[in-house]
């Protein structure tokens, strides 16, 4: 009945948004106080423009017009995900200012996209599965339980008349193309990162004669949602060497150095795993810590500017035998969830052409970090794709383009970003060194730079970017397990 509820007040919600004027004004709020005048409304589009449909997407969006007397290209903001908020994400302090920042320079553009944030419908999967703490991890099952709930919200979605396989990147960047003239532009700036990035270049390879400049960071090419375990060990070994080289954790390193120390582990967890005893309500909690585990955890918090010593430290302290930050880890996530069908159907819409995906099934950084894609090989035939949106082939659109890119960027390495490059013929790419997947935000937090330079860029001027900015070293303390 849940289901049906959501289902109705969705459909309730939809013929609102169509009589509703078409935009207002509200004030946001930044969690600093901060506080701003937006003009707001939604845009109803096609719910499906490769098949006939009456059904319609309600896309909810923000426009702040700009302080300058001058204004540059209106920019527009893509969230990443697949299926953040930027309507939420303004009311961080940090974001909030970002904006005020671009607002002096051009009118500024939020929006959510179809199928996450507040547009509508509002898909979730709130199907979830508890796990076993007391035994090494089953991906069989795991497999097995996420396909049954994946099989579950489809067809929940699917009877509820939702078009899932039009939940794609060319349909997100033909509704990009219309709130471009919902709101009378003829040329935008686009800003995105990690999926924003995808969608930014997707829309450029469209309609590139309608864009001025485009900046991107933590950047995912066409034909690079799966994960390349190269990359992503190539970034693991830029971050080590980092936390080797700090005389204060130096000593500390074991034998080989953190990744060896890291592969150990996994071999000796493989043969022998451990069995850690957690306090709980009602008495110590045994969790078996296993290969499986630390595998899913490799990447927790390695190169958090914020926290540096939290990677190496949880790698010393597994080296000296200590596995309680894995099964605090274990416990945490126990509980098997889905994400919500945006994810899938964005991601796996994407896909990845047959010559990359036989590339990194036979990566050799497979044997320390396993299966990084097994989600989109497990889940992806699940869900309903369309085909004819599967352009993964190189983006060559002449519109000048910088590229922010962190060398400590695990979750899209500085490898993608190479890539994307080569094949734009006015890009600049900055390799931001110790920068991170927020790439961008490292760089208006430490480089002071940043902010005039983005404004010329944004604002028309040539590019002034280096092609390389190194952020201020991070320091380490000496290896202190936690307790």
């Amino acid at each position: 009945m849940k289901y049906l509820f959501g289902f109705l007040a969705w459909s309730a919600l939809a013929c609102v948004a169509a009589a509703a004027p078409h935009h207002w004004t509200k004030q946001i709020r930044a969690d600093d106080g901060r506080t701003a005048v937006v003009e707001a409304g939604r845009l109803l589009v096609p719910e499906s423009r490769a098949r006939a449909s009456r059904r319609q997407v309600t896309l909810p969006w923000y426009r702040l017009k700009s302080t300058s007397p001058h204004p540059a290209a209106p920019i527009f903001l893509l969230a990443g995900g697949p299926g953040s908020s930027w309507l939420d994400l303004v009311e961080h302090a940090e974001n909030f200012r970002e904006v005020m920042f671009y607002r002096s320079i051009a009118d500024v553009v939020l929006f959510d996209q179809r199928g996450g944030g507040h547009a509508l419908p509002a898909m979730h999967c709130p199907q979830s599965t508890p796990l076993r703490v007391d035994r090494p991890l089953d991906l069989g099952g795991i497999r097995s339980s996420l396909r049954r709930m994946a099989r579950t919200c489809r067809d929940h979605w699917l009877a509820a008349g939702a078009d899932l396989a039009a939940y794609n990147t060319q349909e997100n960047a033909e509704d990009l193309d219309d709130l471009r003239k919902a709101l009378g532009y003829e040329r935008i700036s686009l800003v995105g990162g990690s999926y924003g990035s995808h969608l930014a270049l997707a829309y450029l390879r469209r309609h590139a004669n309608r864009v001025d400049r485009v900046a991107l960071y933590g950047v995912e090419g066409p034909d690079q949602t799966w994960d390349d375990p190269a990359g992503v060990l190539a970034a693991l070994g830029r971050i080590a060497r980092h936390a080797q080289q700090s005389p204060a954790l130096a000593p500390d390193i074991p034998e080989g150095g953190l990744l060896a120390s890291l592969q150990r582990t996994l071999d000796r967890l493989h043969a022998h795993p451990a069995i850690v005893a957690l306090p709980g309500p009602r008495g110590p909690v045994p969790v078996v810590v296993d290969d499986g585990w630390v595998r899913l955890m490799l990447r927790h918090d390695a190169g958090r500017r914020s926290r540096p010593n939290a990677w190496p430290d949880w790698i010393i302290a597994m080296d000296h035998g200590d596995y309680r930050q894995v099964a605090r880890f274990i416990l945490a996530h126990r509980s098997l969830r889905l994400q919500d069908p945006m994810h899938y159907t964005m991601d796996c819409s994407a896909g990845i052409t047959p010559s990359r995906r036989q590339r990194y099934d036979a990566s050799a950084a497979r044997r320390l970090l396993g299966d990084v894609n097994r989600e989109y090989a497990d889940l992806c035939d699940v869900w309903p794709i369309d085909p004819g949106t599967r352009d993964r082939g190189p983006v060559h659109a002449r519109v000048p383009v910088v590229i922010f890119q962190g060398t400590w960027d695990t979750s899209t390495p500085l490898e993608n970003a190479r890539e994307v490059a080569a094949t734009l013929p006015n890009a600049r790419l900055v390799e931001v060194v110790g920068g991170t997947h927020g790439a961008l935000y490292n760089l208006y937090a430490h480089w002071p730079p940043m902010w005039a330079r983005m404004r010329a860029f944004l604002s028309g001027k040539t590019d002034a970017f280096p092609s390389t900015v190194d952020l201020p070293r991070v320091s380490y303390r000496r290896f202190g397990p936690t307790p």
